[in-house]
C-alpha cells in the first residue's frame, strides 16, 4: 500500500505526520476571510487548500471518490498567530487535517468560504448512462468548515463551466454559472435555492474577476441572421434583470475578462493576431474603445496569450512566450509595448504593482513600474496556471501558493507549496518556501512502491 506523509520544506526539510481521516468532525475556524477563489482560501488562522493538482484527463473509474482520493483530497492547515506553520518537538507539522476526500486542485478550481460553508469545485464523478466517465465536466459542492455535510449543488452538462460567487448582503449570496449556453443563478446560504436561468442562448459569458458584489456580466450571442458572420454583445444588469444589446459586431467579439469596471475582449479582424480592446462606457459601445495590441508590434509574433489587465492604464500579455507591458499614455494613446520578462515565462496573476509569473526554474514577480524582479521560489517542475495569492487587509501580498513536484518525485504528483513573499526582497534574499501537502512516501524517498 502507498503511504502518505507530510512534507515541510524550508528549501530542504522533510517531516511526517498522521492524517485526520475523512469524516472526523473538526473545530470550526473563525476570523476574516482574506482570499477566495482558485485552489486555496484562508479564514483566520486556517488555510484550506487542495493538496495536489490533478489533470482531470488522467482520471478514470472511481478516482474521485472517498475511497480512492487519498493524498489528492481537500486539506486544511492551522498556522500560528503570525501565519507560520508550527512543529512539535519531533519536528512534525502540527494542526494539519483532511477536510474531505474530494479532488479540489485542477484546471477549474474554485474555492470560497461564505458563512459556515466551504464551496469548491471538483471534476465530475458521475458516469454517463452508458458507463462512460465524464471528468471533463465540473461539479460544485459545499461542505461545512468542520468537514461535515457535503452537498452537491450543480454539475455542468456540456463544459468545464465558469463560476462566479457573488455577495448581495449579509443574509444572501449566490453563484452564477455559465455552461451549455446558459447562465444560471443559484442562491447559497443556510439553504440552496432552485436554479434560475438568466440567459439561455449565450455563446460565451464573462463575469467580474473580483469576488464580491456584482453589477453586471457580459455575454455574446450568434447573429439572428445566419448569413452574418459576426455576433452580438450583451450586458446583463443584475439589479434590473434586463439584458442590453450593445450591438451587432461585424468582427466577432471574444470575451477575455471583466475587471475594475472595464470589459476586455478581442475582435477577429481577419488577421493572424486578433487585436485586444477594452470599453468602460458600455451604454455607448465604441465611444471609449481602447485598442491594446497592434498587429506586428512585436517582431515575429504569431499569437498573444494570457492577456491580463493590471489597471485601467496598463495590461500585460505573453508574446513568443515572453511577457510584454502595454501602457495607455496621459493623452489616451497607446505607448510602444515594452518587454518585462525576456525569457520563457507564464503570467500567473497580477496584484498591486506586481506581475507574478512562473518559468521552468521557479516563481517570480516583477514590478511593472520599476521593472525590478524578485525571486519567490526556486523550483523546477511547477504546474503553470495554478497559482493563488493571499493578500492581507492592507492589500499587501503575504503568500503565493503553487503546485510543484518534489525533487524526489517518482509519481509525477504536483503538491501544494507556498512562498512567503515578505522574505523575497532584494535586501533579504533568503527565501522561505514550504510544501504544506501530505506526500506519498515514495515521493519522499524516491523509491517506487506497489499498491
Amino acid at each position: 500500500m502507498k503511504k502518505i506523509f507530510t512534507y515541510l520544506a524550508c528549501l530542504v526539510l522533510c517531516v511526517s505526520f498522521l492524517l485526520t481521516g475523512c469524516g472526523t468532525k473538526l473545530n470550526v475556524p473563525t476570523g476574516e476571510v482574506l482570499s477566495n477563489g482558485g485552489s486555496v482560501v484562508t479564514i483566520g488562522d486556517y488555510v484550506y487548500f487542495a493538496n495536489t493538482y490533478v489533470d482531470y484527463s488522467t482520471l478514470s473509474g472511481s478516482d474521485n471518490t472517498e475511497r480512492t482520493t487519498k493524498h489528492n483530497a481537500l486539506f486544511r492547515l492551522k498556522t500560528d498567530e503570525f501565519g507560520f506553520t508550527t512543529t512539535d518537538e519531533d519536528g512534525q507539522i502540527e494542526n494539519v487535517d483532511k477536510v474531505y476526500d474530494k479532488i479540489a486542485g485542477f484546471d477549474n478550481s474554485n474555492m470560497y468560504i461564505l458563512g459556515e460553508y466551504l464551496y469548491f469545485t471538483s471534476p465530475n464523478s458521475h458516469k454517463e448512462d452508458n458507463g462512460d466517465d465524464r471528468f471533463d465536466l465540473t461539479t460544485l459542492y459545499r461542505v461545512r468548515l468542520d468537514g461535515t455535510g457535503l452537498k452537491e449543488i450543480f454539475t455542468t452538462k456540456d463544459s468545464r463551466g465558469k463560476f462566479f460567487f457573488a455577495t448581495a448582503d449579509e443574509d444572501y449570496n449566490y453563484v452564477l454559472i455559465y455552461d451549455n449556453s446558459q447562465v444560471t443563478k443559484i442562491g447559497i446560504g443556510n439553504s440552496i435555492s432552485k436554479s434560475e436561468v438568466l440567459v439561455s442562448d449565450a455563446t460565451d459569458a464573462i463575469f467580474p474577476s473580483e469576488f464580491g458584489e456584482i453589477d453586471a456580466f457580459y455575454y455574446t450571442k450568434d447573429a439572428e441572421d445566419e448569413n452574418l458572420t459576426g455576433n452580438e454583445l450583451y450586458r446583463y444588469d443584475i439589479a434590473t434583470g434586463e439584458s442590453k444589446n450593445l450591438g451587432y459586431q461585424t468582427n466577432p467579439v471574444t470575451l477575455v475578462c471583466y475587471t475594475n469596471g472595464m470589459l476586455y475582449f478581442k475582435q477577429d479582424d481577419g488577421t493572424s493576431i486578433a487585436p485586444y480592446f477594452s470599453i468602460k462606457n458600455y451604454n455607448s459601445f465604441g465611444s471609449d474603445k481602447i485598442q491594446w495590441t497592434i498587429l506586428g508590434e512585436v517582431d515575429e509574433t504569431d499569437s498573444i496569450t494570457n492577456f491580463t489587465p493590471i489597471n485601467e492604464n496598463n495590461v500585460v500579455y505573453e508574446a513568443e512566450s515572453q511577457i510584454y507591458l502595454a501602457t495607455k499614455t496621459a493623452n489616451g494613446y497607446l505607448a510602444e509595448p515594452s518587454r518585462l520578462v525576456n525569457e520563457d515565462a507564464t503570467i500567473e496573476l497580477v496584484s498591486g504593482d506586481y506581475v507574478y509569473y512562473t518559468t521552468s526554474s521557479g516563481v517570480y514577480r516583477i514590478s511593472y513600474r520599476d521593472k525590478v524582479s524578485q525571486t519567490l521560489a526556486e523550483m523546477e517542475n511547477i504546474q503553470q496556471g495554478a497559482c493563488d495569492l493571499v493578500v492581507d487587509n492592507y492589500g499587501n501580498a503575504e503568500y503565493i501558493y503553487f503546485y510543484a513536484q518534489l525533487s524526489t518525485n517518482t509519481t509525477d504528483t504536483y503538491y501544494c507549496h507556498r512562498a512567503n513573499i515578505h522574505t523575497a526582497t532584494l535586501n533579504n534574499p533568503q527565501l522561505r518556501v514550504e510544501c504544506i501537502a501530505s506526500v506519498l512516501e515514495e515521493d519522499l524517498t524516491g523509491d517506487s512502491e506497489e499498491e
